[in-house]
């Protein structure tokens, strides 16, 4: 009879050992021993024991929060490594980009620097060219032209015509307007610059015809025109011939001798009666 008690309370033993997850019979009756060992001993030491005496249920947890502890300690290094991955990628990426970012901003703003000295230097330079170069204007500057204005005129003529050979009676020789050259102007071409160098340019350059006596071969010392265009002295009677003023005023002296200005104006006009049809008068009235 005790032996089937004891069996079914073994039986109830496991049922319950299994409830409470307790692998095996030995860990229940080692328990039960300690249980009955705890009964014997006095209240105090019953909790020593108690609190010295882990549970089932306690190992089972801590088993379950090592497994836990394990499973998040072998997940952390890997998302730490996955992070340091990451971040290494990231600093491997961006930071030599960054860097590069730096060394082309310092590269470019020596650059700038160095275009802006550039410039502001080309500036000084052109301006100090551009004063050089007034300043070089002003030196080899050219004086100003000196001038003069010439005409050759038979007006006369055209009032006397039937005093005028015969042969010379022609627009050829005498035009309608009474003009052989209009009013031409000339630059002198040095300080010495006489009416006749300034005679002999103007005909030169306009074909006009002229024949003159020179200075050594008269005891005046001077250029004597004997004839322009064809019209001589004595073409229209006794008294005519070739007479010239400057600035309206007819001198006494011979063409070669008279050293211009500048500004001057110079006339040469044709007389039938020795000036007097022009409004000259040797004796000055």
């Amino acid at each position: 009879m005790n032996k089937i008690l004891h069996c079914l309370l073994v039986s109830l033993l496991a049922l319950f050992l299994t409830a409470c997850n307790i692998q095996t019979v030995e860990q229940f009756e080692q328990m039960e021993d300690q249980d009955r060992s705890a009964d014997s001993l006095p209240p105090s030491e019953q909790l020593e024991a108690e609190e010295q005496t882990p549970s089932v249920e306690n190992d089972t947890a801590e088993e379950k929060q090592e497994v836990k502890e394990s499973e998040i300690g072998d997940k952390a290094p890997l998302e730490e490594i996955d992070k340091n991955s990451q971040q290494k990628t990231i600093d491997g990426k961006q930071q030599p980009k960054h860097e590069a970012d730096k060394k082309q901003e310092d590269t470019k703003l020596p650059s700038t620097i160095t275009d802006l000295s550039t410039t502001k230097q080309a500036d000084n330079k052109q301006q100090t060219k551009t004063i050089n170069s007034s300043t070089d204007k002003q030196k080899n500057a050219e004086p100003k032209k000196r001038t003069v204005k010439i005409s050759i005129r038979v007006d006369t003529l055209l009032k006397h015509w039937e005093k005028l050979d015969s042969s010379l009676q022609s627009e050829r020789y005498v035009p309608k307007n009474g003009i052989i050259l209009k009013t031409t102007t000339y630059e002198l071409l040095s300080e010495k610059d006489t009416v006749w160098d300034v005679l002999q340019r103007a005909t030169k350059e306009h074909k006009i015809q002229m024949e003159y006596q020179g200075a050594n071969e008269n005891i005046y010392n001077s250029v004597y025109v004997e004839g322009i265009n064809h019209l001589y002295e004595f073409s229209a009677g006794e008294l005519s011939g070739w007479m010239y003023k400057v600035n309206g005023v007819y001198p006494n002296y011979g063409c070669n001798q008279y050293v211009l200005k500048d500004g001057d104006v110079i006339e040469w006009n044709y007389t039938v009666d020795l000036g007097r049809d022009l409004g000259h008068h040797w004796d000055g009235n």
